[in-house]
């Protein structure tokens, strides 16, 4: 893997790419790319839609030829995605705080109950500003320096804006509907799935068994962390990538 190879990068439901950003200078040798979903921040007009195949080739479309994806929650679940279809296109693979499926099923019970995520859609279309703002308390006050955490979420809300009330609604469905374990068993690249171990929405058990799927997986769970450790442990979630990086390379 050359050291300049770009990391593109995806962030969750209902936020922005502003989310990632300080990420931005931490990976030496390798351009940080963090963009916008349909729907969310400056893309707030355009249709994020239920057609996954589509949503991917879109992204595929904005990414680089060959890139490190790097994917938050939903967004971890679209580079899997684009991984599948694409996979000379994604060199590596890291997944933050995602699931090849976020719900439980009966062979995967680690996911989050159904119910629970049909409620927040509920919710959503009642008071969806209330929605978004609980959704971001709950990613990260059972974690270490949550509120500065919630604090960084909420600002890279109101830096780029939220997102379209559609787009909000077709990531709920996109989070219940897919379940993407069998493109994990397939993977050709290595992946490094990332989580915390207070994680209240991907539970630390479903980070392992991701990892297990992938033929070239590992799993790094920051114990103390919840939904975004890229923010509550940036320094030990750079030092981990980095060295993540540097095999990837190492092996190429």
């Amino acid at each position: 893997m050359p050291d300049t190879l770009p990391i593109f990068a995806l962030h969750g439901w209902g936020l922005n790419a502003a989310t990632l950003a300080p990420l931005a200078d931490a990976f030496a040798g390798h351009e940080f790319i963090s963009v916008d979903l349909p729907g969310h921040g400056v893309l707030h007009d355009e249709p994020f839609g239920r057609d996954l195949e589509a949503l991917v080739e879109g992204l595929l479309e904005r990414a680089p030829p060959r890139a490190v994806w790097l994917g938050w929650s939903l967004g971890g679940m679209l580079a899997l995605a684009a991984a599948g279809i694409a996979p000379k296109r994604v060199a590596a693979l890291v997944t933050v705080a995602s699931s090849p499926s976020f719900v439980a099923r009966p062979d995967w019970p680690q996911g989050m109950p159904v119910e629970r995520l049909q409620r927040m859609a509920f919710d959503l279309s009642a008071d969806m500003e209330q929605t978004v703002n609980d959704f971001l308390t709950l990613q990260v006050m059972s974690s270490r320096g949550g509120r500065a955490a919630l604090r960084q979420l909420q600002a890279s809300l109101l830096e780029r804006g939220m997102a379209s009330p559609q787009a909000l609604d077709d990531g709920l469905y996109l989070l219940e509907a897919l379940d993407l374990r069998p493109r994990a068993t397939e993977l050709e690249m290595p992946l490094l799935a990332m989580g915390g171990g207070r994680d209240r929405l991907v539970r630390p058990a479903a980070i392992e068994a991701f990892a297990d799927l992938a033929p070239h997986g590992r799993a790094c769970v920051f114990e103390d962390a919840a939904h975004a450790p890229f923010l509550s442990h940036r320094e030990d979630f750079v030092d981990r990538v980095s060295d993540f990086l540097g095999e990837s390379h190492d092996a190429a």
